[in-house]
C-alpha cells in the first residue's frame, strides 16, 4: 500500500476546495459591501472552528497518538517519509492495540491529510493578508490563488502591479532621488487634506472641481499625494485659514 499517494491525493483535494472557498466568500463579500479586515478574520475563524470540528476524530485512543508519530516522519526519515512512519512506526504501535484490525490506516491518513490542508491553506491565506487586500480593494480575484511565496509579497510583481492600481505614481514629475519624501510621498482622503490645509471640506471639492489641486481618481474614490499637496501649498496655488488670518492680522497692524 502507498500511503504517500493517498495522502497526496486527499490533501491536494482538500487544500483546491479551501482555496475556492476563500475566493468565492471574498467575492461574496466585496458585493456586501464588508471591508477586508472583517472579511478575512471571519474567514479564518471558519477555518479554525472546521480544524476543531476534524480534530474530535482524534480525541480517542490511538488516534491522537498516531497523528504525532506521522508529523514526526521529517526528523525521522530521509526520504519517503509518510511509508516508513508508517511501516516501522505507526504500525508496530497500532498493533500494540486490542482489535487493532479495526483500524484503518488509509482512513487515518486522510483525516491527518484533511487537517495538514486546512491548517496549510488558512497559514497561507494569513501570511499573504497584504496582497488578498489589493485583490479586494479592486474587487479583481483572476490572479487568486493560494500560494506560499517564501519572499516578501511586495517584491512580487504581482503585488507591485495591483499596487500601481491603486496607488499609481505622479504623472509628469521626476521625484528627487536624494530628497527624503518617503514620509510625505503617501495618499491622503478629502478629510485628511481639508485638515492638513484648514480648508472645509467643501473647498477641496470646489478646488477639485474647479481643477485648481493635484488630485487623483480610484474609481469612486478621491485621493491626493501629500507631498503634492504640500507642494501646491508651498507656491501659493493655495492659501490655508491661517495664511488668511495672519494676512489680515498684519494688514490691521499697518493701518491701525
Amino acid at each position: 500500500m502507498d500511503y504517500q499517494i493517498n495522502y497526496t491525493k486527499t490533501y491536494d483535494k482538500i487544500f483546491q476546495e479551501r482555496e475556492v472557498f476563500f475566493k468565492d466568500q471574498m467575492v461574496i463579500a466585496k458585493q456586501l459591501n464588508q471591508t477586508f479586515n472583517y472579511t478575512s478574520n471571519s474567514l479564518l475563524t471558519i477555518s479554525n472552528e472546521l480544524l476543531t470540528s476534524k480534530l474530535n476524530y482524534f480525541m480517542d485512543d490511538p488516534y491522537l497518538e498516531v497523528m504525532v508519530l506521522f508529523n514526526n516522519r521529517h526528523s525521522i526519515y530521509e526520504d519517503d517519509q509518510i511509508n516508513n512512519i508508517i511501516e516501522y512506526n505507526i504500525k508496530p504501535f497500532i498493533a500494540g492495540f486490542e482489535n487493532n484490525s479495526t483500524y484503518n490506516l488509509i482512513e487515518i491518513i486522510s483525516k491527518i491529510a484533511e487537517l495538514d490542508a486546512i491548517k496549510e491553506a488558512s497559514r497561507i491565506f494569513n501570511n499573504n493578508y497584504a496582497l488578498y487586500n489589493l485583490m479586494f480593494q479592486l474587487n479583481s480575484f483572476t490572479k487568486f490563488e493560494l500560494e506560499d511565496y517564501h519572499t516578501n509579497l511586495e517584491s512580487l510583481p504581482l503585488f507591485k502591479k495591483l499596487h500601481k492600481k491603486i496607488y499609481p505614481p505622479s504623472k509628469g514629475k521626476k521625484l528627487n532621488v536624494n530628497s527624503n519624501n518617503s514620509a510625505e510621498d503617501l495618499f491622503l482622503n478629502v478629510k485628511e487634506v481639508a485638515e492638513l490645509t484648514n480648508y472645509a471640506a467643501a473647498t477641496i471639492y470646489d478646488l477639485k472641481h474647479k481643477r485648481k489641486i493635484p488630485f487623483y481618481k480610484n474609481g469612486a474614490k478621491l485621493q491626493f499625494k501629500k507631498s503634492e499637496i504640500i507642494e501646491w501649498m508651498e507656491k501659493g496655488k493655495g492659501t490655508t485659514k491661517d495664511d488668511l488670518e495672519r494676512k489680515a492680522n498684519e494688514y490691521l497692524l499697518k493701518n491701525s
